[in-house]
């Protein structure tokens, strides 16, 4: 499962905006699921139902919790639509419910659409929030990151300028992440976004076996968290389930609400690429 260190205990400036005050919090806490490409937030929900039952058994939420799921504001086109054949649209292209957060290659381009899709999501966190912390999955995890990092004002102005935001509408630092397969956005634009490294406490899922996303890629996205703590599954591209990641889920969330420290994973080759 890999090799853990202790880290040093966060500083007061630190936890003092990642600290929930439990005694004083009268509504349920609220936390934002975000899915992979080519999902929905529907479809994540489906995946991710265990949850919701287990978060309303972690003590940090003795008032109870609230999943929220948002799709992705871009959708993929069926393969028939994508191939401009003139042809009757069939009922299972209708419903193709298939989304994302940006196009493009992750390890060199500048992902199309994604200025447009961190708005949304700052609105979707203006209107429904406040989200205590937030939990993605793949690309997800990745744009999980990138409101993580900008609730942290980490992004240049060059990158707000890009991204057209108004430092006005960003939101208060998230208390906690969680992170299954995430990945850097490696063009040189968004390289504000993870360097330096963000503070907020962040749990990482990592696929052994995954193809989709590699390993090391996953691990190069966890260096990028200073607060991190890092769990492998033995499977490939997916939540895993099992009690011992659910344990790992309560224990960290707990564990870090609560004031406590958390283990560091020692992740090494990690350095943001030019």
């Amino acid at each position: 499962m890999g090799d853990y260190a202790p880290s040093e205990p966060p500083s007061q400036t630190e936890s003092k905006s990642a600290r929930w005050d439990i005694a004083r919090t009268s509504n349920k806490a609220r936390v934002l699921m975000l899915h992979g490409s080519a999902e929905s937030g529907a479809s994540f929900q489906s995946k991710t139902r265990f949850f919701r039952d287990l978060l309303s058994t972690c003590p940090s939420f003795p008032r109870g919790v609230e999943l929220f799921y948002p799709t992705a504001p871009h959708r993929i086109q069926p393969p028939s639509s994508i191939t401009g054949v003139d042809q009757t649209i069939t009922s299972e292209e209708r419903d193709f419910d298939a989304w994302t957060w940006g196009f493009g290659d992750y390890k060199t381009e500048v992902m199309q659409g994604y200025g447009s899709t961190i708005r949304y999501m700052l609105e979707v966190i203006r209107t429904a929030g406040p989200f205590i912390g937030i939990v993605g999955f793949s690309a997800g995890a990745t744009t999980a990151h990138t409101l993580v990092s900008l609730a942290e004002h980490r992004a240049s102005p060059e990158l707000m300028q890009d991204l057209q935001i108004d430092s006005d509408l960003l939101p208060p630092p998230f208390h906690f992440a969680i992170c299954y397969s995430g990945f850097i956005l490696s063009h040189p634009q968004y390289k504000s976004l993870y360097s330096p490294q963000i503070q907020t406490p962040v749990l990482h899922f990592v696929g052994n076996l995954d193809p989709v996303i590699p390993k090391d890629h996953t691990l190069r996205f966890a260096g990028r968290c200073k607060n991190r703590l890092i769990k492998h599954h033995p499977g490939t591209h997916f939540v895993p389930r099992g009690k011992i990641f659910q344990e790992a889920i309560l224990d960290f969330i707990d564990k870090w609400l609560r004031g406590g420290v958390i283990e560091v994973a020692e992740v090494k080759n990690t350095k943001f690429s030019e």
